[in-house]
């Protein structure tokens, strides 16, 4: 009966742990999207402008635009990656997200700068 117990203990502690942590993942995704969204939102602003743009500058921001929309490809992918690992694997897809995030912001940042010119 004591083992039954403890084996039930040890169970819950388990339990919680993993409710615990699939909040914190959930949290850390929805952190992560907002940045997407926020970087979607100026991609949006900024592939109007290259709409507009002519000569060599609108050459120039379809290159940057090109680059983009690879960019955001990618975050996808990790994304959905993130969205199916647990573990140490969610922790290796996470960094790998943000690394795409930040690859990301530099393309729309790239974008910025070639309408700049």
């Amino acid at each position: 009966k004591i083992k039954k117990e403890a084996d039930d203990k040890a169970a819950a502690a388990a339990k919680e742990a993993e409710n615990k942590a699939a909040e914190a993942n959930a949290q850390a995704r929805m952190a992560l999207q907002k940045d997407i969204d926020a970087a979607d939102r100026k991609t949006t602003y900024l592939k109007e402008k290259v709409a507009k743009a002519t000569g060599a500058m609108k050459k120039n921001a379809d290159a940057a635009a090109g680059e983009l929309d690879k960019r955001r490809e990618a975050v996808k992918a990790s994304m959905a990656s993130l969205e199916t690992s647990t573990g140490a694997a969610w922790a290796s897809a996470k960094a790998k997200v943000e690394a795409d995030i930040a690859a990301l912001n530099q393309a729309v940042e790239g974008l910025e700068t070639s309408l700049k010119k």
